[in-house]
């Protein structure tokens, strides 16, 4: 890992900032930050290393947050924010921030409630796929809904090394095609053929060397839609059940003003069901594109 990342722990605890870790081999909650003071270049490379280094990162008590707030810190990582084809599940005056949930407004479905309820990282379907994801939590069921995070990094180093040196050549097709079908439910088939046309399959290595850390890691994609070339599909299914195994995981649950923000680049998530049928699930998403290519 880079100097400067190796650096970030030192200048939380200059700052006062408090430091939990997660789980052993996953995540963090750093305190004492509120994410709608100033930007403040050096709090922003304390953040990134943390999320680097731990794949991911809690914030909490960010209640106040607002949209314009949100959009504005997540620019502070550089890059470019992604703007979703489905517009209609977006925030009216802040396209950047996609609504994930059970919501409802004016009778219409004004969220996705099936978004996140597989195992997957984030646009894995692009030639350059997400960098950081953010989710702030505004609604949360009083049960159930939680989200699952598992780190790639620690999964592939736990890997028998005969294991490492069968699938570090290979590579994995990724139809955005297939996802969106399930992702989506309720498209019209014109805006499968769409999304179809917009967005062709690509393929991308299964294990990636993370660019800032250095580290190797599993990259499976997502498990709706992303096939191993050449190999059997229960390889995909093993590698798949190695790395959401509770030793690389971290399960979260919410509370209203959460921010999570995670790093794609070696990672999977998931989300839990809940009862839609009573309660109401609202996140707002903001993903961050990459800009180079997985290696």
């Amino acid at each position: 890992m880079g100097a400067g990342l190796m650096q970030w722990r030192a200048a939380a605890a200059r700052r006062g900032l408090t430091l939990r870790e997660l789980e052993p081999s996953i995540g963090i909650e750093i305190g004492g930050i509120d994410l709608m003071a100033p930007e403040d270049a050096e709090l922003t490379a304390i953040l990134r290393g943390a999320c680097v280094e731990r794949t991911l990162l809690l914030i909490r008590g960010q209640q106040h947050l607002t949209p314009a707030g949100y959009v504005d810190f997540a620019r502070r990582f550089g890059g470019t924010l992604d703007l979703s084809s489905r517009r209609d599940m977006c925030l009216r005056d802040h396209h950047e921030v996609f609504v994930v949930g059970n919501v409802f407004e004016n009778g219409k479905p004004a969220g996705a409630p099936k978004v996140g309820l597989n195992w997957h990282t984030d646009h894995y379907h692009l030639a350059i796929p997400a960098l950081f994801t953010f989710l702030h939590a505004i609604q949360i069921p009083p049960a159930a809904g939680e989200t699952t995070y598992a780190n790639g990094i620690a999964a592939w180093e736990a890997l028998p090394s005969e294991m490492q040196a069968r699938i570090r050549g290979l590579r994995v097709c990724h139809s955005r095609a297939k996802l969106y079908r399930a992702l989506f439910p309720d498209a019209t088939e014109q805006q499968c053929l769409d999304e179809a046309a917009r967005f062709p399959d690509v393929v991308h290595p299964l294990v990636r060397t993370h660019p800032e850390s250095g580290r190797r890691g599993l990259y499976l994609g997502g498990e709706w839609g992303s096939e191993i070339e050449g190999e059997d599909p229960a390889l995909f299914g093993d590698l798949l059940a190695h790395m959401i195994k509770p030793d690389f995981t971290h399960k979260h649950r919410w509370m209203p003003g959460d921010v999570l923000m995670s790093d794609n680049r070696c990672s999977l998530h998931r989300a839990s069901e809940w009862d839609q049928g009573q309660h109401t699930r609202r996140l707002h998403r903001i993903i961050l594109l990459d800009e180079m290519r997985p290696e």
